[in-house]
C-alpha cells in the first residue's frame, strides 16, 4: 500500500533563506534591466560652452533683472504685478499678470515664462 498517507513523503522544500535571497536576485536583476534601459532611452544633450551666450539668454536675463521676475513664484507672498512670456514666435514680453496667467492656462496664445514684481522705478 505505498499510497497510504502515513508513507507519502512529502515534497522537500528549499529553506526560506534561500527563497529569500534568489526573491533578492530576482529583484536585482529587474532593477538592472530597468536601469539600462532608461539609461540608454535618455541621452543628455551636450552643454553649451560658458563663454556662447545666446542673445535670447542675455535679453531674458536682463528682462527678469530689471523686472524683478521669478520662475518659482516670490517665497515672502509678495503678489506679481507682471508677467514674463515667450509668445508663439519665440520674442519675450512683459505682459500683465492676468495675460501670463491666461497663457498658462492655454487660454491665451504663448508661454509663461516667470512671474514679476515690476521694475524697480514703478511705485505701489
Amino acid at each position: 500500500m505505498p499510497d497510504s498517507p502515513t508513507e507519502r513523503l512529502a515534497r522537500p522544500t528549499p529553506p526560506r533563506v534561500v527563497l529569500r535571497a534568489l526573491d533578492v536576485v530576482k529583484g536585482l536583476v529587474l532593477g538592472a534591466v530597468v536601469s539600462i534601459g532608461l539609461a540608454s532611452h535618455v541621452q543628455a544633450e551636450p552643454a553649451a560652452p560658458p563663454s556662447a551666450v545666446t542673445p535670447v539668454d542675455a535679453q531674458l536675463a536682463r528682462l527678469m533683472t530689471d523686472h524683478r521676475c521669478s520662475t518659482t513664484g516670490f517665497a515672502d507672498g509678495s503678489i506679481p504685478a507682471a508677467s514674463l512670456i515667450r509668445t508663439p514666435a519665440g520674442e519675450l514680453r512683459v505682459v500683465s499678470f492676468a495675460r501670463g496667467w491666461a497663457a498658462h492656462e492655454g487660454v491665451s496664445p504663448g508661454e509663461l515664462v516667470a512671474v514679476c514684481l515690476g521694475s524697480r522705478g514703478e511705485l505701489r
